[in-house]
């Protein structure tokens, strides 16, 4: 549980310390005051990320070179940032690798923000896999780092004047190699949420929303391969693979993006965030930190009871909203509320 938030030229905010040390808190105030920053603050020492932007100077305060995040909680939590640069500690000792600092504070975000899941890029949605998967298991951050490496070097390769054939094979089956278990963890990720998608639709009283995840080969990988080997000479770049792969959200067998109301596409992101708790509690048995930005704004009454059972379940929560009345009485009693002014 996280007892305590210190932000230093973090977005809005010179300096701001919070006492935290409670399962629920609710962080209440006008738009545009920073709450969504304290979760994003959080989350930023969960993954090393911001779910709102790719750039570290967008955290930093105005005119500021730097900025802190720092979560306390079993232990501390330190995010420094700089122009271009992040650097991480845990219990003050610094971390000098990334994939050793994600994941050891667990949390989950459901954010407005998440429709990019439904109507974004590809891109956004292979980040979405990547992250998720990576931050619990490190033999797929060392096969996508891999992945990564030998697709730069193949497609260096496929622009040179004159391609070497044997040279292009090897690289083709070593990035298979890599390719065979990406592909393999990212189908059995979204396999478990899935899963715990069923009952959590049912929970919210949506429809059957189901993840189909869609590869640029077929099951035969090398023979993909092979078989668009001439379409990567002549374009010079490796048109199929992980870092072309994507997924497909459905609801009642019909896809979300182009069938879903704008009500049901918020509902479908926060169903797939529950499930994402669930995944992470039954692969760690460590119930995840639930970060909830502006979420009852978009439910309905008995959706709103629904989405409070997963509250209550939660190590703990953390919830924003603009106007107390949107949180249910039930959590309000035991909450810790705090008023965030600009």
């Amino acid at each position: 549980m996280i007892s305590k938030i210190n932000l230093r030229n973090f977005r809005l905010f010179e300096k701001k310390s919070l006492n935290v040390n409670n399962s629920l808190v609710i962080l209440c105030g006008n738009n545009a005051t920073g709450k969504t920053s304290i979760l994003e603050a959080i989350y930023l020492c969960s993954t090393t990320k911001s779910h709102r932007t790719n750039l570290a100077e967008a955290m930093i305060r105005d005119s500021s070179p730097f900025a802190i995040s720092e979560v306390i909680a079993e232990r501390k939590y330190k995010v420094v940032l700089s122009k271009g640069n992040k650097s991480y500690f845990i219990d003050d000792r610094e971390i000098k690798k990334a994939g050793e600092f994600i994941g050891n504070l667990s949390c989950v975000m459901s954010s407005p923000l998440d429709l990019y899941l439904i109507d974004g890029s590809k891109a956004e949605r292979r980040k979405f896999l990547d992250l998720e998967i990576s931050l619990f298991d490190k033999s797929y951050l060392n096969s996508a780092a891999k992945y990564k490496k030998l697709l730069y070097e193949r497609n260096n390769l496929l622009k040179s004047s004159a391609v070497d054939k044997v040279l292009l094979d090897i690289l083709t089956d070593e990035l298979i190699k890599e390719l065979e278990i990406i592909y393999s963890k990212r189908l059995s990720f979204i396999e478990l949420l899935n899963n715990y998608l069923i009952d959590i639709s049912r929970d919210l009283q949506i429809e059957n929303i189901k993840i189909k995840y869609m590869p640029t080969y077929d099951s035969d990988i090398r023979k993909s391969f092979k078989s668009r080997e001439q379409m990567d000479l002549i374009t010079k770049v490796t048109n199929i693979g992980a870092h072309r792969d994507d997924f497909k959200i459905y609801i009642n067998d019909k896809p979300a993006d182009e069938y879903a109301s704008e009500g049901q596409a918020r509902l479908i992101c926060i169903a797939i965030k529950l499930s994402l708790t669930r995944y992470k509690a039954n692969l760690t048995k460590i119930v995840p930190i639930l970060l909830l930005d502006d979420v009852f704004a978009a439910l309905d009454g008995n959706r709103i009871k629904s989405v409070t059972k997963y509250v209550k379940r939660a190590k703990q929560a953390f919830i924003t909203t603009t106007s107390i009345s949107e949180v249910p009485a039930e959590l309000i009693k035991d909450a810790l509320v705090l008023m965030i002014e600009k």
